[in-house]
């Protein structure tokens, strides 16, 4: 007689929030895409997912958010890419609790699609390499790649051409977060308002292809072990002066979290969430300890991840 099977697979993981550190468009593509050149660190701030099989299809729950749960929603997309790829007469069923702020440029949508790839796939047998996974993450979002890959990594052509860092360092840092998004459609289409200023290789007029780091983005590829003091000079984005001129006020918060002893202040993606790098915890929990009082804004402490971890079953 064979054993009735236990209650199924449970699959529990958390997907990380990303830091830019620096953000270079470097032209317009012809599919009016941009390519860019970004260092891309993930960081321990992160949302929770569970998941396990269902009769069939996806079930997207996001309990106490107004996130859609349905094909609008890139989870949803994730889960399903995965079943029409397998085909399997499986479903499964989700739910995520979201805590990095939406909209904020830290990668909070693609991290949870990314992490849904993987325990998807790993929730049906591990049918698919992580080979197979890859093409499906381009498909979902430019940055879905570098949250597929796991770890530091150097972002050139859309974001999806990704040069492991394996010398990254450990330092903490106060996100800021204001209480407004920024859409990442509108940063790229209002881009060219600034291209002067900002002093960015920009062009809407032809192709510039992936391969251009900067000696100084080159030098980290070199170096034996990397220390926060390095990613001092690749902190320019090109997004700032277009997200600061619309929102001035982050011009104070900008001032507000250099006061508080932060080695650098940098935007991370299209914004609009600041990033205070500091060397030790006991500093970046200071600035947070001042910061949190205020009302017009979220502030987390993070550090910086090596790696992050694959989806556990329980």
């Amino acid at each position: 007689m064979s054993k009735k099977p236990s209650s199924a697979a449970v699959i529990t993981a958390g997907a990380p929030a990303k830091i830019n550190l620096g953000l270079r468009v470097l032209g317009k593509r012809p599919d009016g895409y941009h390519n860019v050149l970004s260092l891309m660190v993930p960081v321990s701030l992160h949302d929770e997912l569970r998941f396990e099989l269902a009769a069939r299809g996806v079930e997207l729950g996001c309990p106490n958010s107004d996130l859609p749960t349905d094909a609008q929603n890139l989870v949803y997309r994730a889960a399903q890419l995965v079943l029409d790829v397998c085909q399997r007469d499986k479903g499964v069923r989700i739910e995520l609790k979201k805590r990095i702020p939406v909209g904020a440029g830290l990668g909070g949508g693609s991290s949870d699609a990314a992490t849904t790839l993987r325990a998807v796939n790993q929730l049906l047998g591990s049918p698919l390499a992580v080979s197979d996974l890859h093409p499906l993450a381009v498909k979902l979002g430019a940055d879905v790649p570098f949250f597929l890959l796991g770890q530091w990594a150097m972002a050139e052509g859309i974001g999806d051409r990704l040069t492991p860092i394996d010398n990254a360092p450990t330092f903490w840092t106060v996100l800021m977060h204001p209480h407004f998004q920024v859409s990442t459609r509108w940063a790229y289409e209002n881009l060219t308002l600034t291209t002067g200023p900002n002093g960015s290789k920009f062009n809407s007029l032809g192709d510039t292809s992936a391969g251009e780091m900067t000696t100084s983005h080159q030098r980290l590829l070199d170096r034996r072990q990397l220390t926060l003091e390095d990613m001092l000079p690749l902190l320019a984005n090109d997004f700032e002066p277009l997200v600061f001129g619309h929102y001035p006020q982050l011009n104070d918060l900008r001032k507000t979290l250099l006061a508080t002893d932060a080695r650098a202040v940098t935007m991370t993606g299209s914004g609009p969430t600041l990033v205070g790098m500091f060397h030790s915890e006991a500093e970046a929990r200071a600035a947070h300890d001042l910061l949190c009082r205020r009302d017009d804004i979220t502030s987390f402490v993070a550090h910086t991840l090596d790696t992050t971890s694959l989806p556990k079953h329980r």
